[in-house]
C-alpha cells in the first residue's frame, strides 16, 4: 500500500518533530490527526509531523484501529529510489548443496527456545526505554560471546541520532566488499497502553526472529565459516514506531555506496497460524527475483509447503531496503490474516506457541541456505 510517491515535507516548529508518512485510508480512521496532515492531491500518502511522544501514541492507535504491525514510515519524506538491477547478484543455480546440507541439522530448537525466553524476559524492549537499551546491549554481548573465536567476525552497536536504543550488527568479513544481509527488529511495543514502560515481552514479535538470526550466527561461528562476501546480521532498533532504525541504516548504506547482494528479513517466525503451510513469502514491496531464489531454496532444502501473501503496506523492515534501492525479501510465519493475534500486547509470550520453538527451526535452515548459496 505504501509507495512513497511525491511528498512534500511539512516543516514543524516542534523541537523533535519526526516526519511520518501514512496512507490516507489509514488516517481517516484517526480523525484527531487530520489537522496535522498534509498531502499532494496526486498522492494517497499523507504526511504528519509528530513528536516522539505523539509517535508512540500514533503507533498504538493505528494498531488498535487497523490491526496492523507498523503501517507507517517515520523519518523519510522523499520518493523511493528506483530499484537497482541486481539480477547478476542473485544466483541462478544452487551450487553449494553439500555444504548447506551439512549445516542444516545444526539448527537446534532448544537454543531457539532458550533465546526467546531470555529476550522476552525484559519488561519491554521499547526503543525509548532503559530496558530497551539494555536488551540490545546485552544482545551485542551474546553475539560477541558466540563469535569470540572467529577472527574475521566483528560485533558493533549502531548508535542512532534521535533515540538511545542502538541497533546491533555482526559481520563475518569476506574477501570482497559485497554484503549479504539478514536482519530483524529487536524492539517491542505494547499498543494496549500509552505507557512506553508497559509490559511488552514480544516473544514472537520479534524475539523469535532475532533468535533465528542468533542461531545462524552460532552455527557459522562454530564452523568457523569463511565467506567470500561479507555476511552481515542485524537487529534493528525502533521498528515498531515507523521502521526508523532500519530506514536509517539502509539510507547510510545507500549514501556510502556499500554493495549489497540481497537482504532477508525475519520478523515473526514462531507462530504457526496457517496449519497447512510451513511458511509464507511476502510478495509486495520486495524484489520478486529474490523471492524466486527463495523458492528454489525452499524446494531444495526445506521441502515444506509454502504460499505467497501480501501485507498491502510497509509491514516490516524489508520495506526500508526496498525503499532505498536494495533487493529484499520477507519470509513470514503464516498468512497475514492468520498471524499471531497477540503481538504488540503483554500476551505475546512463548506460551502462545505451545512453549516451543519448532516452527522457527525451518527459518534458521532457510537463512543458512540463503547465506551460503548467495555466497557463491
Amino acid at each position: 500500500m505504501i509507495f512513497l510517491l511525491s511528498i512534500l515535507h511539512l516543516f514543524s516548529t516542534s523541537v523533535h518533530a519526526v516526519p511520518v508518512n501514512v496512507h490516507i485510508s489509514d488516517l481517516v480512521q484517526l480523525p484527531e490527526y487530520s489537522t496535522k496532515a498534509f498531502s499532494l492531491s496526486a498522492s494517497p500518502i499523507v504526511e504528519l509531523d509528530l513528536s516522539d511522544e505523539e509517535l508512540s501514541s500514533f503507533a498504538r492507535k493505528l494498531h488498535s484501529t487497523r490491526n496492523r504491525c507498523g503501517g507507517f514510515v517515520a523519518g523519510e519524506t522523499h520518493a523511493p529510489v528506483v530499484q537497482k538491477n541486481l539480477n547478476d547478484q542473485i544466483p541462478q543455480s544452487l551450487l553449494r548443496q553439500p555444504e548447506v546440507l551439512a549445516l542444516l541439522p545444526e539448527a537446534q530448537e532448544a537454543n531457539l527456545k532458550e533465546f526467546i525466553l531470555w529476550f522476552s524476559s525484559f519488561k519491554t524492549r521499547n526503543y525509548s526505554t532503559d530496558s530497551g537499551v539494555h536488551a540490545m546491549v546485552e544482545l551485542a554481548d551474546r553475539w560477541r560471546a558466540l563469535t569470540k573465536n572467529v577472527p574475521h567476525a566483528e560485533v558493533t552497536l549502531y548508535q542512532h541520532a534521535d533515540w538511545r536504543q542502538p541497533s546491533v550488527i555482526v559481520k563475518f568479513k569476506g574477501e570482497s566488499a559485497d554484503e549479504i544481509i539478514i536482519g530483524g527488529h529487536g524492539d517491542s511495543i505494547n499498543t494496549d497502553s500509552g505507557d512506553p514502560e508497559a509490559h511488552a515481552p514480544g516473544a514472537d514479535d520479534n524475539a523469535a526472529g532475532i533468535g533465528v538470526i542468533t542461531e545462524i550466527v552460532r552455527i557459522l561461528a562454530d564452523k568457523n565459516y569463511r565467506p567470500k562476501s561479507t555476511l552481515t546480521f542485524m537487529a534493528y532498533a525502533a521498528e515498531e514506531v515507523g521502521l526508523r532504525g532500519y530506514m536509517e541504516i539502509a539510507a547510510d548504506y545507500r549514501a556510502k555506496g556499500i554493495p549489497v547482494k540481497g537482504v532477508l528479513q525475519f520478523d515473526g517466525t514462531n507462530y504457526k497460524g496457517s496449519q497447512d503451510l510451513g511458511l509464507i513469502l511476502i510478495e509486495d514491496l520486495v524484489d520478486p527475483r529474490l523471492n524466486t531464489f527463495l523458492e528454489k531454496l525452499i524446494g531444495t532444502y526445506l521441502k515444506l509447503p509454502f504460499a505467497y501473501d501480501s501485507c498491502g503496506y510497509a509491514c516490516s523492515d524489508h520495506y526500508s531496503w526496498t525503499y532505498h534501492g536494495f533487493s529484499s525479501a520477507f519470509p513470514f510465519e503464516s498468512r497475514i490474516k492468520e498471524e499471531n493475534p497477540h503481538i504488540h500486547t503483554a500476551r505475546d509470550l512463548l506460551s502462545v506457541s505451545r512453549d516451543n520453538a519448532y516452527h522457527a527451526v525451518p527459518f534458521v535452515r532457510l537463512g543458512l541456505a540463503y547465506m551460503l548459496e548467495m555466497d557463491q
